[in-house]
């Protein structure tokens, strides 16, 4: 499987490092807002702190808001879907191609390494962070605003032909073709920056006691000063009377600095870890805090936007699974009544 870091995880396009960049400026603004030296520390160091790169870096690299809302999750896969990359990277991979995006001409694989054809020139895995379609998402996604180009997909059955020679793949191999992301990541720029923005919002008033409308006030100004005008749907979502609703874990609705549902949580009994290796227990507790997706990702719709996109609680995140938000409430409620009706049914004991 693919070990390492994903292909050309160094390099960027000028227009990659336009959004970085403006993602600095929003942490270094909003780390301004923390009063106490310890806290705000700890923002800019675990929270917002930005690599200069497609995954986030490696070891401490970018913190947990540029790996969450600007970059797909790590993979290692035997595949060539990248080992963390940014959401808008211009090669994706889907069963079909989705309206949103151009198909790849072919794909070829030789000196152990995938190209792709597109527009009759070859691109190696190497390469493919320089693809640029001239085709814009904004109109797809009514949202003017947005000039991230569509990206390519490389679908099902260009692979079919290679399938036989690709599964004795070896981990080297792989991590040298790890150069393209799962279709239901992706998300353009724009939609990117304004989940990071949101995220931080949440962060902020939940773990920092910074208030969401202080926060809001200083992306706006952000946004401003980077010439950037924000999409309707962000535009929606920090609205005075929408916005609370987005600080609290959607499933449970409780707040993210209480346990979820505001049940405390027992204290989970202690279990070998290796005592060379970095502890990562705190990130499997029940409150810690997890991306969340309102309505699960898929391949044929953009769904990491500011609409659907929050932090909730891991226990809340675990129980959705890969349904809706609606779906999971309906199952809950299932659930609870099948067990009340199980009870009033029970034969009753004898005193």
């Amino acid at each position: 499987m693919a070990k390492g870091r994903t292909v050309s995880a160094r390099e960027l396009t000028e227009f990659d490092r336009k959004w970085l960049k403006i993602a600095q400026s929003l942490s270094s603004a909003l780390g301004k807002l923390i009063r106490e030296e310890d806290k705000r520390e700890e923002f800019l160091s675990e929270w917002a702190k930005i690599s200069f790169t497609r995954d986030a870096g490696a070891g401490r690299g970018g913190g947990k808001l540029q790996r969450d809302a600007l970059c797909t999750r790590g993979r290692t896969d035997q595949s060539p879907f990248s080992n963390r990359n940014l959401r808008w990277h211009p090669l994706i991979i889907a069963y079909e191609t989705p309206s949103w995006a151009i198909t790849v001409e072919d794909i070829s694989i030789r000196d152990d390494k995938i190209h792709f054809v597109i527009n009759n020139r070859v691109y190696s895995s190497e390469e493919v962070y320089k693809l640029e379609s001239e085709q814009s998402l904004g109109d797809y996604l009514n949202e003017p605003q947005i000039t991230t180009k569509k990206p390519y997909c490389a679908p099902h059955r260009l692979w079919e032909n290679y399938a036989k020679s690709l599964e004795n793949w070896n981990d080297e191999k792989w991590t040298k073709n790890s150069c393209a992301i799962p279709a239901a990541e992706y998300s353009p720029a724009e939609y990117c920056i304004e989940v990071f923005a949101l995220l931080a919002v949440i962060v902020l008033d939940n773990r920092f006691n910074v208030n969401y409308e202080t926060s809001v006030e200083v992306i706006m100004k952000v946004f401003k000063d980077s010439h950037y005008t924000p999409t309707r749907q962000f535009s929606e979502v920090v609205d005075p009377i929408s916005i609370e609703d987005i600080l609290l874990c959607p499933l449970c609705k409780a707040r993210l600095n209480e346990p979820p549902a505001g049940i405390p949580t027992k204290v989970r009994p202690s279990v070998f870890q290796p005592p060379w290796r970095e502890p990562k227990r705190e990130e499997g507790e029940p409150e810690s805090i997890q991306l969340f997706h309102v309505e699960p990702l898929i391949e044929t719709e953009i769904r990491h936007t500011p609409k659907l996109t929050r932090y909730g609680h891991r226990w809340c995140n675990v129980a959705m699974a890969d349904r809706s938000l609606e779906e999971t409430i309906n199952f809950m409620e299932a659930v609870v009544k099948a067990h009340r009706s199980s009870c009033n049914t029970a034969p009753q004991q004898e005193s």
